[in-house]
């Protein structure tokens, strides 16, 4: 079960590491919605992705300290981490599309 616990902290990582990275991107956007015209656009997409990314996170910390706590309960966790991230990537492609 220790391979479970390292997918769960790789997905961790990475949906943390790209939604502090999109908070950032979020806040320059609204810090200069005001300068150009295409950012004003571009805001709802970037939001959206952004708020996709965080929910992600918590899931995947929710599922990795859940885990980490009470190691006999794990495929149903793991379960909803997985169904969060199949639906995240379809949310996602959906927006971007």
């Amino acid at each position: 079960m220790k391979a479970l616990t390292q997918f769960n902290a790789v997905v961790l990582a990475f949906a943390a590491t790209f939604a502090v990275i999109l908070g950032v991107v979020c806040l320059m956007y609204a810090v200069n919605l005001d300068a150009a015209p295409r950012l004003r656009a571009e805001w709802p997409t970037v939001s959206r992705v952004t708020l996709a990314f965080w929910l992600l996170m918590v899931v995947a910390g929710a599922v990795f300290l859940r885990q980490r706590r009470a190691p006999g309960v794990r495929w149903p966790e793991q379960g909803v981490l997985l169904a969060s991230l199949v639906a995240g990537a379809q949310y996602i492609l959906r927006v971007l599309a």
